[in-house]
């Protein structure tokens, strides 16, 4: 299938899949496949202490929500918010390029967040 098995393993783990009760910022992005990415984040500071993320698509997009969150989870707003595709598939170990549109979708759904948590008249409460 052209997944790496840390990318299967993340799959099987259901890794940070689930509602956060309270969270500082809810964002999500539909790709142009259809998929969605509902990212949750707490932030205290300019640190993001928890991320969860629900979804509405394929594997890929589970795989890829999965690797961000482990990722950005106790990184700064700023250092989250550098983290590219490349950066998701490299984390992953490697996913098929038909997926790679899996990782820009959590890409654009973290910028997203950061970038309404970031500019409190954007917010929606």
């Amino acid at each position: 299938m052209g997944f790496s098995e840390k990318a299967v393993s993340i799959l099987e783990q259901n890794l940070n899949m689930g509602t956060m009760d309270q969270p500082s910022i809810t964002e999500e992005h539909q790709g142009s496949c259809g998929d969605i990415l509902f990212l949750s984040l707490k932030i205290e500071g300019d640190i993001i202490t928890d991320t969860l993320y629900e979804y509405i698509g394929c594997a890929g997009l589970q795989s890829c929500a999965s690797a961000l969150t482990a990722m950005i989870k106790g990184k700064t707003l700023e250092a989250a918010g550098q983290f590219d595709s490349e950066d998701i598939i490299e984390y992953l170990g490697g996913i098929p390029p038909q997926k790679y549109e899996c990782a820009e979708i959590a890409r654009d759904t973290l910028r997203k967040a950061i970038h309404n948590w970031s500019n409190p008249s954007l917010r929606i409460l």
